[in-house]
């Protein structure tokens, strides 16, 4: 397979770039912590230089997303980039001011974005969280809901942050989406049963990993809440988990081959739990 045609599969077909202007600071790339299809998510920090001058207000440490430009397969997909870009920004800017939700740094261009660095580890890195832990969590949750958003991706351990004092965030707002009463009826009633519907499902994976990870900790209200998966989600499980199971044949086909090379490998020195479920992938 050519080099063109491995890096279709990634967001971006070279490495991002040394430094970065965002807010008019310059920042210096670290590390990359995923690279996917659709984005490339990325650790900057500030010039040592600005610091020892005194400069040092602000963010220190930037989290900068490149959402996909490069087409694929001839189809032109920089439209996908803007369209995260705004929509994350919407998002964060709802979210302003919750502890817990890393804060907005700022626009790169149409497809890029930063936010404020979290110095913490994601759940799915350590055996056992802290004790109460998942209490906190909940109220994380309930703060973004009462802002009337729905976050979606509680199901992955990797979203959820755990920092040294054994606080909690939420990072990754990509599938998230919120109320929208601007919009006319029916769209409007129809996004707020969804808006609804998703966060009772937020909730649900919220115990779904406190039943697995500190049972001892879990009343039986919250183990009910923990069962009780929603008609829809369970459907959508029937619908996704074939699909899973067939992109991680897919990828992990194309890793064995050496058809899977990301353009950013060196810079990820990030475990990556997902990525283990394809490079572990059954052999055909």
């Amino acid at each position: 397979m050519s080099r063109y045609n491995n890096l279709k599969w990634f967001a971006l077909s070279c490495p991002p770039p040394q430094e970065l202007a965002v807010a008019g600071r310059t920042y210096i790339l670290v590390k990359v912590f995923k690279h996917d299809f659709f984005a490339a998510t990325c650790l900057y920090q500030v010039q040592t230089a600005e610091v020892s001058t005194g400069h040092d207000d602000g963010l220190q440490k930037i989290v900068v997303k490149f959402a996909r430009k490069q087409s694929f397969c001839g189809l032109p997909m920089r439209w996908y980039g803007r369209m995260l870009c705004r929509h994350e920004k919407d998002i964060y800017v709802h979210l302003a001011g919750v502890e817990g939700v890393p804060p907005w740094a700022g626009v790169v261009d149409d497809c890029t974005y930063a936010i404020g660095y979290i110095d913490a580890v994601p759940l799915d890195h350590l055996p056992k969280p802290p004790p109460a832990f998942f209490d906190q969590l909940r109220r994380l949750m309930d703060a973004i809901h009462s802002r009337g958003i729905a976050y979606c991706d509680a199901n992955k351990r990797s979203n959820i942050l755990v920092d040294a004092a054994g606080k909690c965030f939420l990072v990754d707002y990509q599938i998230s989406f919120r109320r929208r009463d601007d919009l006319p009826w029916p769209l409007r009633n129809l996004i707020v049963w969804a808006v609804r519907y998703v966060q009772r499902s937020d909730i649900y994976h919220i115990y779904k990993h406190k039943r697995r990870l500190a049972r001892e900790e879990l009343t039986p209200e919250e183990e009910a809440l923990s069962c009780r998966r929603g008609l829809l989600h369970s459907l959508h499980r029937r619908l996704t988990d074939p699909w899973r199971a067939l992109r991680r044949r897919f990828l992990g086909r194309k890793f064995r081959k050496g058809q899977l090379a990301s353009p950013t490998a060196w810079l990820e020195d990030h475990r990556q739990p997902e990525k283990e479920t394809w490079r572990t992938a059954h052999r055909d």
